[in-house]
Parts: C-alpha cells; structure tokens; sequence
C-alpha cells in the first residue's frame, strides 16, 4: 500500500529461495499475487523462505518466512525397545516487532515497538520476527525492510488575465497575481482561454510561464436560418355562389424575412397543387382563381421545391 493506494506487486518466482522441499507457487494475478508454500516429505530441515517483491515496478521488498519441521521419534521394533526418539520442536508463537530507520542494510539498534511507528519520507521501517518453539526455544530474528515513499506535489491552477500571448518562451508577468508559484502550476486566462505552465518558481516577478494551449473549442459552422411560408388571398376564401375571381400569393421567409426575386429563386420554385392532387397545376409565386377553378369548395397547396 501507498498510504490507502494499492499499488501494483510481482513476485518472479526464479528469484525465490527456500530450504530443499519446500516449494512456492503463485496464482495469475498480475497486480496482487497470492502465493502457496508448499512441503513435500523431503523437507527435514528448519529455514528461511526469501521472497523478493517488486512493488510499482521498480521498488524491491524482501520478505523472509522462517519455516520449521517436527519429528516424532521412532517406534522401537521387537526385542529391547529401542531408545526413545528426540522429541520433536513445531512453532508455539511467533513476536513481530517494528523500528524506523535511516538504512536499509542493517538491522536497527534502537528500540523495536509492537506497533508499526510513523517513518518520514525517505526513511525505511524495519520489521523484526523471533519464533518461539515448542521447547521454548528462540529463532534468530528475521527482517523484512520497506522504505517510506515521498509524498508528491500537485499542480495548483490560477484564473485571471495577466498572463497573455502565446510564446513559449518561458517569460515573466508581473501582473499575474499570483504571489507564490510552483514548477508545474497551471494558469488559465478567463478572457481568451489559452492556458499556461509555470517553468520558474517564484512570485509574479520572478515566476516565469509558457504558453500550452487554448482551450476553447472552435467556433461552428453557422446553421441554415429556417424557411417558412405563408399564403394569402386578396380577395378572402369564402365566396357568394359563383363569384369567384381572387389571387394567391406565397409569401416565403428565411430567418423571419421574406425572400424575394432571385433570392426567392435559388432557393427553389413555388409549385401549386389542387384537393392533393400529386400533379402541380401550376408555377411561381401568385395563382389566380376564378368561378371555374372551383366547385362548391377547393384546397390549394403551395409548395417551395428545390
């Protein structure tokens, strides 16, 4: 872990050692590997098994397992019992203990504690296991090593107006504003959006910044204004009997303006069509209705087409 990050960890099982019989294994996982130590019947006699860990790809920890065998002494065959075997010795406890310390190639001298103790940035925090066996015996103490990791600095970002332009060669402006600047620190300009990176630290006159880049996005095209149209009669739409005689006019508009002559001309042309009929009876902008136009009643359509 880095503080509450979990970080990446391989284990290369070439570089393991262990005592003859014992075996290691490692499940798939390429980030957090579970290992499975293994003892065969060959395995007679007590040792370390060394483990190194390669965290976030360049950082290598060393881990040291003790492991131990008990024996039961043998039966004794027929005749004279033969003697009684020596008793054996398992593992009864073991004592994990922690220090901090400047190095990481010699164990500390200092006071180990039960609890792991806060270790600055840099340093390395050691920590120590004695087994206990069964016939109250003491291992020799084993130690695993890690070193603390420094913390690292994030960029802080500003917003104003007095870094302008877009060199980068690194320059600097003394009406930025910004009073304590870091290498790596981020300057947006709120009036032309370019953004800008600070190379010397400093205040706003010795801090120096280049141009990145603008983040505004480019502007788009601009669209089509709508086209309408509307249809007016000079004469009304309800007639006396067989007094007929009126002039349809299709006003067109694009963008709330009417289109006219030429304009009106390359967007399209004006087709008229009578009670949905799919054959125009007729061309351009007005139609002139008279009594044999209509029957009781009709419907006009006027349509632009391109």
């Amino acid at each position: 872990m880095r503080g509450s990050e979990q970080v990446a960890a391989t284990v290369n099982l070439s570089q393991v050692t262990a005592p003859t019989g014992i075996t290691v294994t490692k499940d798939t996982d390429a980030t957090s590997p579970t290992l499975t130590i293994t003892a065969s019947t060959s395995f007679t006699t007590a040792g370390v098994v060394h483990i190194p860990v390669v965290v976030d790809g360049d950082i290598t920890i060393n881990k040291d397992f003790s492991v131990a065998i008990a024996f039961t002494g043998a039966t004794g065959g027929q005749g004279p019992q033969g003697q009684t075997g020596p008793t054996g010795k398992g593992v009864a406890s073991v004592a994990i203990d922690y220090q901090g310390s400047t190095g990481n190639t010699t164990p500390p001298t200092g006071t180990w504690q039960s609890s792991p103790p806060s270790v600055s940035a840099g340093q390395y925090l050691w920590t120590r296991m004695v087994f206990t066996y069964t016939d109250n015996t003491e291992s020799d103490p084993v130690y695993s090593v890690s070193r603390q990791g420094s913390n690292g600095s994030s960029a802080q970002w500003y917003t104003g107006t007095g870094i302008t332009g877009t060199s980068t060669t690194a320059t600097i402006f003394s009406g930025s504003g910004v009073s304590s600047a870091k290498v790596g620190d981020m300057y947006l300009n709120t009036s032309t959006y370019n953004t800008y990176r600070c190379t010397v630290a400093g205040n706003a006159s010795t801090a120096k910044w280049v141009y990145v880049n603008n983040i505004k996005g480019a502007k788009g095209d601009q669209g089509d204004a709508a086209i309408t149209m509307s249809v007016t009669s000079s004469n009304g739409t309800i007639f006396k009997n067989s007094a007929v005689e009126t002039v349809l006019t299709a006003h067109v508009y694009q963008g709330g303006v009417e289109v006219t002559g030429n304009a009106l001309t390359a967007l399209g042309t004006i087709r008229w069509y009578k009670d949905g009929s799919a054959t125009a009876t007729a061309t351009g902008q007005t139609l002139t209705i008279s009594a044999g136009d209509v029957t009781n009643k009709a419907t006009y359509i006027a349509q632009l087409e391109a």
